[in-house]
């Protein structure tokens, strides 16, 4: 088996006030220069570590596009469940930002708020297939337009019109991305996840590694993937995941996405076999899951964080189907965030949140609406 280790960004915690002094003195807005942004990269990996291995996570929700709009998104809806405890982890959709400003504009509002915070913002992006039209501009089923690999072959050969149309979708993505850096916004980037699963264009593809090298070329290009924490996420247990990995450019996190009936499953325990050895010393995360993973799959496996998809996956009663198999039962969710081994955003250390957030963090509870768990009661 190929054995990586992870290429950056270490930093003793014993560092970390010292660090967090700086960037409290630190100007929100300005934007950050290469070393204080390794500085705050390498505090949140160690501190990711460093859950792991006190047997602690982080944990939290996706706010997908359809629902940034809207003045309960499931964050908002999360937080009401919990009572007013704000959770660590916001998860972000970057696609529509291209076609779609006012999107682009509320996205950035959430990550920064977030951010400021001092939260862990992290990005996924259902890129379109960039060779075929997208009716709807961006769209998540333009994501799951085939792509064949010989049309893969010529979008990572520079001077061909396949590379121009996907170059062109990275440097509009890259814009995007780099107003959240220069918001201080601390970004766990998770591009092409899901890999090993057929349904993406890049799904199941045998130049996948060169793929993901050749997105952080063209982001080094557009001078933003040294100012990102880069994550790499396959689906489930992935027993072909080393297929997958980047030969090149090796991501800062590790993880899979996990949907499955039975929260106990071989898949979270097999994901974590088979991923975790392909990056020696990255944290790793159960990146997107249905059901909230069992206690035992959170002592064994030790991930540092576990993001819940939002939504119906939050509380089945808001399903718009007969069924849900992979949602979450609104109790179950209040037991998930209630357990002793989830830290709230409250309880993340100063120092650290002082990193994330690039400058003195604004405070924890802040102002969210009034959001209904349930228009009937009783």
């Amino acid at each position: 088996m190929r054995v990586l280790t992870v290429k950056k960004r270490t930093l003793s915690l014993a560092a970390v006030s010292t660090a967090a002094l700086v960037f409290g003195a630190c100007n929100s807005t300005a934007q950050s220069d290469p070393g204080e942004m390794a500085e705050r990269q390498g505090i949140a990996l160690e501190y990711l570590a460093q859950l792991s291995d006190e047997g602690k996570l982080l944990a939290g929700t996706q706010v997908n596009e359809y629902e940034v709009f809207l003045e309960c998104d499931s964050m908002d809806r999360l937080v009401t469940m919990l009572d007013g405890e704000e959770p660590a982890v916001l998860g972000l959709e970057l696609m529509f930002a291209k076609e779609y400003p006012p999107y682009e504009d509320v996205f950035v509002e959430h990550a920064v708020r977030h951010g400021e915070r001092g939260g862990l913002v992290n990005v996924v992006w259902h890129q379109r297939n960039p060779l075929h039209i997208c009716p709807r501009g961006e769209f998540y089923t333009c994501s799951q337009t085939p792509m064949s690999e010989a049309e893969l072959a010529k979008v990572l050969t520079e001077g061909t019109e396949e590379y121009r149309l996907w170059r062109e979708d990275v440097a509009a993505a890259a814009k995007t991305l780099r107003r959240l850096i220069d918001e201080d916004v601390l970004v766990f980037w998770r591009p092409y996840h899901e890999m090993n699963g057929g349904w993406f264009w890049w799904g199941q593809k045998a130049s996948y590694p060169q793929l993901w090298d050749a997105l952080y070329d063209a982001l080094d290009e557009e001078g933003v993937a040294e100012d990102m924490i880069w994550v790499w996420s396959a689906n489930r247990a992935t027993p072909d995941a080393e297929n997958y990995f980047p030969e090149r450019h090796m991501p800062d996190v590790v993880g899979s996405d996990v949907y499955e009936n039975d929260n106990d499953s071989h898949e979270y325990y097999g994901a974590a076999e088979n991923i975790r050895p392909l990056a020696e010393g990255a944290p790793y995360a159960l990146t997107e899951v249905g059901r909230a993973p069992s206690e035992d799959v959170v002592a064994e496996t030790q991930p540092a964080w576990v993001l819940l998809w939002g939504g119906e996956y939050l509380n089945a009663d808001w399903r718009q189907t007969e069924t849900c198999d992979h949602c979450n039962t609104a109790e179950e969710t209040r037991a998930f965030f209630a357990r002793d081994a989830i830290v709230s955003l409250e309880e993340v250390p100063d120092e650290v949140r002082a990193a994330l957030a690039g400058g003195e963090p604004e405070p924890v509870l802040a102002e969210r609406p009034a959001c209904a768990v349930s228009l009937l009661e009783g």
